[in-house]
């Protein structure tokens, strides 16, 4: 437990808590346009990130989750150009977690300009991931493969990884949900379980 003496080097924003799926198993605020309600103000932002930079372990990450985190990008590139602006000495590490069905070319471009890891949700195959991850369209799954190719393309292979949440329904589908994700030419699978 020696770990527990030591300040943590990861630093999570929850930049927003709305998401344009609706994830049975998840706590976020489903298709709210409310920013103000759901949204991190760019003072918290500042305040958090003041909080991040002064914690001592000489390199921290800094991972961006929500919600959907893309919906709020705007905060993300602030965030980070406020940290690049800081003399402080610290290795700063950046992750973006999203289900990757905003993702466009300024988020690549943004992405590799700053060195930025992307981290995305895969279930499996498409009817398994489509049940636990329905959005409008009916296209999580694709939108989700579309968003790992293009990601591995524009920024490496080893720039994007993937987890899976774990549901009733993926029990026994153990190597359709292995082999979804050797056809994608990841080389892990990270497991969560659902929480409901």
């Amino acid at each position: 437990m020696a770990f527990l003496r030591e300040p943590t080097p990861l630093h999570i924003f929850v930049v927003t808590l709305r998401c344009e799926h609706s994830c049975p198993y998840c706590q976020v605020s489903r298709r709210s346009a409310d920013k103000a309600l759901y949204d991190m103000s760019e003072d918290t932002a500042r305040r958090a990130l003041d909080v991040a930079m002064s914690s001592p372990p000489p390199a921290i990450k800094i991972e961006f989750q929500g919600g959907e985190p893309l919906l709020n990008f705007g905060l993300i590139k602030s965030i980070v150009a406020a940290t690049l602006a800081q003399d402080s000495g610290k290795r700063v590490e950046f992750v973006i977690t999203s289900n990757l069905a905003l993702l466009d070319d300024e988020v690549l471009t943004f992405c590799r300009e700053h060195s930025i890891l992307l981290s995305t949700s895969l279930d499996g195959p498409a009817d398994l991931h489509n049940r636990n991850r329905p959005r409008p369209g009916s296209n999580s799954h694709q939108l989700a493969v579309d968003g790992i190719r293009r990601a591995q393309s524009a920024l490496g292979k080893d720039r994007i990884g993937a987890l899976m949440t774990t549901t009733e329904a993926s029990l026994d589908r153990v190597e359709d949900i292995v082999d979804e994700y050797v056809a994608l030419g990841l080389d892990g699978i990270f497991l969560r379980r659902a929480l409901r």
